[in-house]
């Protein structure tokens, strides 16, 4: 069964883009084959293929909005030699087009997909995501079997993270859809901070309790909380070299800033991290 991930959270600055980059290399090393939907009219997924998200708008098969009209899209190869890594580019016109009074808007996503039998195809698809919660968003949950989660651990990072789950706790109940695993991952943890351990610590506590408390439908998916993904220049250094933080660690690692152990611990994790999504 295809593995339809949608990486979301209703606030900006999460990692969320960063999190499909890295868990769509890490796939695509074990041998998988991987979509990734810039689901995002920011298009910083795209972005950071070093494609330019105008190319794709307009009369264009690469418009990721011909999935509202119920057309054909192209995808891009953005993997190695013997990869399977395709990317459906975004572009600022999902924007509009995805607030648009289209019936059953909210569903075009899952029906782009299974209409194209991406399943069959694809072991794995990652969906980035808008930092709002809108169509689009519930587009990507209801497409989905998988929602991962990255959260700050920060001030008021755990109220906004109640606010989603009671969004995605609607839009579950509304079209009585499921999802298999709920996966939220504590990012841009900085382990020298009180304020980072006590916050990291909330969400480890107080998460699971909030979920079987207020959203049932929720509270019937596996739920898992990640070890915390740490704050760390890797990642400003891979993303100037348009590269995941796990495979600018493999591929220029030595030639890093960070000491080997420090290297390897946060391989180590990040593999752990998509093997709690994908066991």
């Amino acid at each position: 069964m295809t593995k339809i991930i949608s990486v979301t959270n209703q606030k900006g600055g999460v990692a969320k883009t960063a999190t499909c980059r890295y868990l769509a290399d890490i796939f695509v090393a074990q041998g998988k084959k991987v979509l990734l939907i810039d689901f995002d009219p920011q298009a910083s997924l795209t972005k950071g293929f070093n494609l330019n998200p105008e190319l794709f708008e307009g009369v264009n098969k690469g418009n990721i909005c011909n999935i509202f009209q119920k057309e054909k899209v192209s995808f891009v190869s953005v993997g190695g030699e013997n990869e399977v890594l395709h990317i459906l580019p975004s572009n600022r016109e999902l924007g509009i087009v995805g607030q648009g009074n289209i019936i059953g808007k909210d569903l075009m996503l899952r029906r782009f997909i299974n209409t194209n039998r991406l399943s069959d195809f694809y072991d794995v698809i990652i969906i980035d995501n808008n930092p709002k919660f809108d169509t689009m968003t519930i587009n990507t949950i209801l497409a989905s079997n998988i929602i991962v989660i990255p959260v700050v651990t920060a001030k008021d990072e755990q109220e906004g993270l109640h606010g989603f789950f009671r969004n995605m706790e609607e839009t579950l109940s509304a079209f009585s859809h499921t999802v298999d695993k709920v996966i939220i991952i504590p990012s841009r943890f900085n382990k020298g901070t009180k304020v980072g351990k006590a916050y990291l610590e909330i969400i480890q506590n107080d998460t699971e309790p909030f979920i079987n408390s207020q959203c049932p439908t929720i509270a019937e998916s596996d739920i898992n909380i990640s070890d915390a993904v740490p704050e760390k220049v890797a990642f400003s250094d891979a993303s100037s070299y348009n590269m995941s933080v796990f495979k600018y660690l493999v591929d220029y690692g030595t030639s890093s800033s960070m000491k080997r152990e420090k290297r390897e611990n946060l391989l180590k994790l990040l593999e752990n991290i998509a093997k709690q999504i994908i066991k």
